[in-house]
């Protein structure tokens, strides 16, 4: 019985110990962002995490990136850009970059504050030059730096009714209202009134 006890102890030290180290690396999971050291351009990779895991376990840290956006061309390059994920890996997650761009934003459409960016959740999109509204996790991550420059945000019920008058606009009857932007965004009453009041006085 007393050796059973102890088999069930260190089984459940084990086990403790796995999943603390589990815990502890998911913050190399997903997609990430980084500065290529060669290009100094933004480059999207994902961290080896069962190998970070696997070293982990046995004391080591060993961080390696399992794909890139720059693969297979420039595979086997140095992977210099592991020192960045290393030193704020939580800075380079693709969902991280996005929840803090979204934050505090209003949608270019209603003008209603975009939600917080969670996973469980509808995810909010962005209007480019073209009046094209896409969920920003339909990008390659490579690529959303220079979209949050160029886009504005978009809550996910407009970025649904926007796409549904984009497909099938013999279903839509328009009634234009406060929509004044040069993409066709919400303009706040005040703007308005203010751009009036300068025509008239030009």
């Amino acid at each position: 019985m007393a050796t059973l006890i102890w088999v069930l102890f260190a089984v459940a030290v084990v086990t403790w110990y796995v999943v603390g180290q589990s815990l502890q690396f998911r913050k190399y999971q997903g997609k990430m962002l980084v500065t290529c050291p060669e290009t100094g351009k933004p480059a999207a990779v994902r961290v080896n995490f069962w190998r970070a895991l696997w070293a982990g376990l046995r004391g080591r840290r060993r961080i390696e990136l399992a794909t890139c956006s720059r693969w297979p061309e420039r595979a086997g390059c140095d992977q210099e850009c592991v020192c960045e994920i290393e030193a704020n890996p939580e800075a380079h997650q693709a969902w991280t970059i996005a929840a803090k761009w979204f934050e505090g934003k209003k949608c270019a459409y209603c003008g209603i504050p975009i939600p917080p960016v969670k996973h469980i959740d509808h995810m909010p999109a962005l209007v480019n030059l073209e009046k094209n509204t896409y969920e920003w996790n339909q990008l390659p991550t490579e690529e959303l730096p220079a979209a949050f420059e160029a886009c504005k945000p978009v809550c996910w019920n407009c970025h649904i009714a926007e796409t549904f008058v984009r497909q099938h606009p013999e279903l839509v009857t328009y009634r234009p209202w406060e929509r004044g932007g040069p993409l066709g965004e919400y303009v706040p009453e005040q703007h308005k009134d203010g751009d009036e009041s300068a025509r008239r006085a030009a």
